[in-house]
């Protein structure tokens, strides 16, 4: 299993989520930030004596948190980069970390079978999805 992390801009995150949909992605996390340093420049017009954080507070930046199995991060990947890349400074990161293991929470399911959806799907008669958890 793997994590994706990618920082990237605000305005950015519709349009790349959905990219993520169509690649997959098993689910996605979207988290407003800060960022200090790693090209993040300070405000230029903020006051002198302004902490180091205030001067970082007009950034736009988010990051995005994915969980899922070896085989999908190559497409999820390239999905962000093809959609991010503008080629200027600041298009932002991806990492790309093991993850030991995974716990879901209500029923104890461990390691990718923790990251599959777990929502019954119904078919067009309202039955329960074949596939479905129960």
């Amino acid at each position: 299993m793997k994590e994706i992390k990618a920082y990237i801009r605000r305005d950015e995150v519709n349009g790349v989520v959905e990219k993520l949909h169509d690649a997959g992605v098993p689910g996605v996390a979207v988290i407003d930030i800060h960022p200090l340093g790693y090209g993040y420049e300070g405000n230029p017009f903020a006051p002198h004596r302004a902490g180091l954080a205030d001067r970082y507070r007009h950034l736009k930046v988010v990051k995005l948190e994915i969980m899922c199995a070896d085989d999908e991060v190559e497409p999820l990947v390239q999905a962000i980069q093809e959609y991010c890349c503008t080629g200027n400074r600041g298009d932002g990161m991806i990492f790309v970390s093991n993850v030991v293991d995974a716990i879901r929470i209500c029923e104890g399911a461990r390691g990718e079978p923790a990251l599959r959806d777990i929502r019954p799907r119904r078919d067009d008669e309202g039955a329960p999805h074949p596939g479905a958890v129960t």
